[in-house]
This record gives C-alpha cells, sequence and structure tokens, in this order.
C-alpha cells in the first residue's frame, strides 16, 4: 500500500513538474536581460534570477536562482497533493505524504546538484543575471531516494508502535 503511494507521488511530482516545464518552455524576453534569461532547457529544471550591485551581485544573483529552484519544486510538491492526495484518510498514508512534502535538504541537494549554467554582469547597469539548472534525472533519483526512506522510516514507526501496544496488551489481565 505505501509503496504504491510512494511510487504514485514521486511519477506524480516528476510529470507535474516536466509539463509544466513544457508549458514554461516559450520564448519569454526580459528588456534588458540576456537572451539565456527565462529560457529552459531539455530535460532539465531551470531558474534565472538577477541581483543589482558591484561585483557581489553576481554571487547573490546564482543564490537567487538556486532559491527559486527550491520554491519552485516546494510549490510543484503542493499543487501534486492537493491534486492528487489530499483525501487520504489513512495515518499511515498522511504521514508519508507530510513528510514527503516537508523537506528540510531539499535546499542542501538543490546546491550540490544545480549547475550554473549561465551567468552574466552587466557593468552598464550594475546587474548580474543568473540561471541555475537541475538535471531531471538527479531530481528523479532524490525523490525516489527520499520516498525509499520515508516509506522505511513510516514501516519501522507503525512496527514499534504495534509492539508497543503488545507489551501494553501484556500487563492487562485476561478477559473472561
Amino acid at each position: 500500500m505505501l509503496e504504491s503511494l510512494a511510487f504514485a507521488l514521486v511519477k506524480t511530482l516528476i510529470s507535474f513538474m516536466f509539463q509544466q516545464h513544457l508549458e514554461e518552455s516559450q520564448a519569454v524576453r526580459m528588456e534588458g536581460a540576456p537572451a539565456w534569461y527565462y529560457r529552459q532547457a531539455e530535460n532539465q529544471l531551470c531558474e534565472s534570477a538577477f541581483a543589482q550591485g558591484g561585483l557581489e551581485a553576481v554571487e547573490a544573483s546564482k543564490s537567487n536562482a538556486r532559491a527559486q529552484l527550491v520554491t519552485r519544486i516546494n510549490r510543484a510538491m503542493d499543487v501534486v497533493i492537493y491534486d492528487n492526495f489530499r483525501n487520504r484518510r489513512d495515518p499511515a498514508e498522511r504521514d508519508l505524504i507530510d513528510r514527503f512534502r516537508l523537506d528540510a535538504d531539499l535546499p542542501v541537494f538543490v546546491d550540490g546538484s544545480a549547475v550554473d549554467e549561465n551567468l552574466e554582469y552587466r557593468e552598464q547597469q550594475r546587474t548580474a543575471y543568473a540561471r541555475a539548472c537541475l538535471p531531471k534525472e538527479k531530481l528523479v533519483s532524490y525523490q525516489t531516494e527520499r520516498v525509499g526512506k520515508l516509506r522505511k522510516s513510516v514501516t519501522l514507526h507503525r512496527r514499534d508502535r504495534g509492539f508497543e501496544e503488545m507489551d501494553a496488551d501484556v500487563g492487562k489481565p485476561a478477559k473472561k
């Protein structure tokens, strides 16, 4: 039961994100921005960002692009769960879904896995532009691994709870 739910979570998230990617892949042109700004790459999830200032804006724009990737993945997760899994009543299923939605390690994963595809500083504008991309395969394997760990922890929690209930029953007098 939990395996099929976990598989459905990952499959639905990935298909939603890359359907969203296809919808956003039309060329968006921002006046004053580089030609690659807001363009999507094939089989990657990309976010563009900018920061104004001196050369320190370069690092700020890279950080902003990665933060936007995290935000985009979290929003996609919320939409997928709301659209497909909001009516789950089983406590174990709800626990798995809630744990999957709340991913404290996502920013670390994005920082370690995203690639800075483009980076440009325009001195006249005093603006740095950056685009960070996350390969689809890395996102799929990360989410699949997460679901496996969550499913295992939910199963272990249920097992421990079952042992606690058995221990509590042992101390009770037998019914006549």
